[in-house]
């Protein structure tokens, strides 16, 4: 098993990733994560390294990086800039020396999974799409144009005060380019929602929207009292692996439906 480290552009931006690729590796897997809860960190947390090093243990190249405005990335958020920042790390990936002939799979939490929806659906060399906590829209998750503005600013995750030159238009891009309104274009490849039934952040009925507007083949997995962060909860995982194993095993074989995990 490797790590090596990606430098991309992405707009006037240069992102920095990384990547660990284990011996014979299924598949590329970008990891694409949400939007930071603000607080202080938890020391047990692993983050994406380690769930990248958990997707690696089963034979898949992971790639993460700090999405734009994010933990001391350059820019400031914005829904079409996540987007543009994981199409560059798609390319990145796609010429990456042992993986850029593999089948590459987004695997995106909470608004990295809806910018990732979006990416993957005007994107052909996506294989499929894994979400775990993804919003339909960012517009309906408590906060109006300018109450989310200046939570993202508490976040930390827009920094220029005068940023954005235009709210109204920051705020069209958002809703514009919600997950609700591209998911559908992703079929015939597959798509995993996972989602926790007591996300108290991103609401289950999100995912039941995703669902109902997806094409098939779908899966949509209920954690039985899941909270937000899923790349933490064991079953999330076991569910997100089972279903790349069955889903590379015979490229479109599995099952349709929604799946209960036992707890």
């Amino acid at each position: 098993m490797q790590t090596r480290a990606v430098v991309f552009r992405s707009d006037d931006l240069t992102l920095e990733a990384q990547i660990i690729i284990p011996e014979q590796p299924r598949a590329a897997l970008l990891l694409c994560h949400g939007i930071p809860g603000g607080g202080p960190p938890d020391p047990t947390d692993e983050g994406y390294e380690g769930f990248a090093r958990a997707m690696a243990a089963s034979s898949f190249a992971a790639m993460w990086f700090n999405l734009r405005g994010c933990r001391g990335a350059p820019g400031e958020f914005s829904v079409s800039g996540w987007r543009t920042d994981i199409d560059g790390a798609l390319d990145a990936m796609a010429k990456t020396p042992g993986v850029g002939e593999l089948p590459r799979v987004i695997v995106g939490s909470s608004a990295g999974g809806a910018a990732g929806i979006d990416v993957a659906a005007d994107r052909d060399d996506v294989a499929m799409i894994a979400t775990l906590a993804a919003p339909a829209t960012l517009a309906t998750v408590g906060d109006d144009e300018q109450a989310l503005l200046q939570r993202l600013r508490n976040i930390g995750v827009i920094h220029d005060p005068n940023f954005p030159p235009d709210p109204t238009e920051w705020w069209a891009d958002l809703v514009g380019g919600a997950a609700e309104n591209a998911i559908g274009r992703i079929s015939p490849r597959p798509i995993l929602l996972i989602h926790g039934d007591a996300d108290q952040i991103v609401p289950y009925p999100h995912a039941e929207t995703l669902f109902d507007r997806a094409g098939e083949p779908k899966e949509l997995v209920r954690i039985p009292g899941g909270a937000h962060q899923l790349r933490r909860d064991p079953r999330a995982l076991d569910a997100l692996i089972d279903w790349l194993d069955r889903r590379l095993a015979r490229r479109g074989a599995g099952h349709s439906g929604q799946v209960t995990p036992q707890m």
